[in-house]
């Protein structure tokens, strides 16, 4: 028969149904940076006996540029906040995971926060660390968490007593053992790698145009600090954290050892078309797109 060629078969990944965030990206918490909504969706403030605790969205301090909203708890009394993750958070007994957080307080608060991992039924405590040191500027803070037992519906806590207030931002929990050491999850990554794919298509198809030009992927926004990452309201109807990026896209095929297939955006979203004589940015990017994966164009470019 005729000869097959050995970039035939590959795979096409697109974040749909949550397949980035809560899936191939393995952070455990939703709506990390609280930029879902102005409301502090996928959280929730339990209060301690008579305490009278508030919480709520707030951008009068961003973090960032790329970050404007953050979470103010109003201590009054005793109470804990708590993310149930994507689907509860899958942790395993003896595994390692890296929490991160950026803080700052204010009204006399000092802390501590105790942060720990806990089990759906009953609140057992899995793993449990303690975050001091507060003060009224942004800090970046990290604990590194084992867990004693294991709970596929496990649940973050972060438990505070007292008075005053405290504001979180970029609330992270990874695991730290990942597929390759780069980033993604073993047993979803391992699947992949067993496809033995000539190439890997990404980020998706109606992901890269978006319901409109403003809402389009822009692989520019996906690099860097994820602290920096600007999040995208997708056709899905959900926001993406942009964790995976087009940086850890282009490592994923390099440890498949598949070719990169990116898709660019060519002037069009499912209700604009760009015209003919306005396409000039839309070439740069993709140009540019080639810079970065590959070195300075014109070391290689015709």
């Amino acid at each position: 028969g005729h000869r097959i060629a050995p970039t035939l078969w590959g795979i096409f990944f697109e974040d749909i149904n949550l397949s980035a965030d809560g899936g191939i990206y393995p952070e455990l918490v939703r709506n990390r940076s609280f930029e879902d909504a102005e409301r502090p969706e996928h959280w929730k403030l339990a209060n301690v006996g008579e305490a009278k605790s508030e919480m709520a969205i707030d951008n009068s301090r961003p973090l960032t540029p790329f970050n404007r909203r953050s979470l103010r708890v109003q201590v009054k009394g005793g109470g804990s906040l708590v993310n149930e993750g994507y689907w509860g958070m899958n942790v395993q007994k003896g595994e390692s995971y890296q929490v991160r957080l950026a803080a700052r307080a204010a009204d006399g608060f000092k802390g501590p926060l105790t942060v720990a991992l806990e089990s759906r039924q009953g609140g057992q405590t899995l793993a449990k660390g303690e975050i001091t040191g507060l003060t009224g500027q942004w800090q970046p803070f990290t604990l590194e968490l084992t867990a004693s037992d294991t709970d596929p519906r496990a649940r973050l806590s972060i438990a505070f007593s007292g008075g005053g207030s405290f504001w979180l931002d970029m609330v992270s929990v990874l695991p730290k053992k990942t597929w390759k050491g780069h980033g993604l999850r073993p047993d979803l990554c391992e699947m992949l790698a067993a496809l033995k794919p000539a190439f890997v298509r990404f980020p998706g198809g109606c992901w890269v145009e978006g319901d409109d030009m403003a809402h389009m992927y822009n692989w520019k926004d996906t690099i860097g600090d994820v602290g920096n990452r600007k999040p995208l309201w997708n056709i899905w109807q959900y926001w993406a954290t942009h964790g995976l990026g087009y940086h850890e896209y282009l490592q994923l095929c390099e440890d498949l050892g598949a070719e990169p297939m990116f898709c660019i955006n060519v002037g069009m979203s499912h209700r604009e078309v760009v015209p003919l004589d306005q396409m000039g940015p839309w070439v740069q990017d993709a140009l540019d797109a080639l810079e970065y994966a590959n070195g300075p164009v014109d070391s290689w470019w015709g």
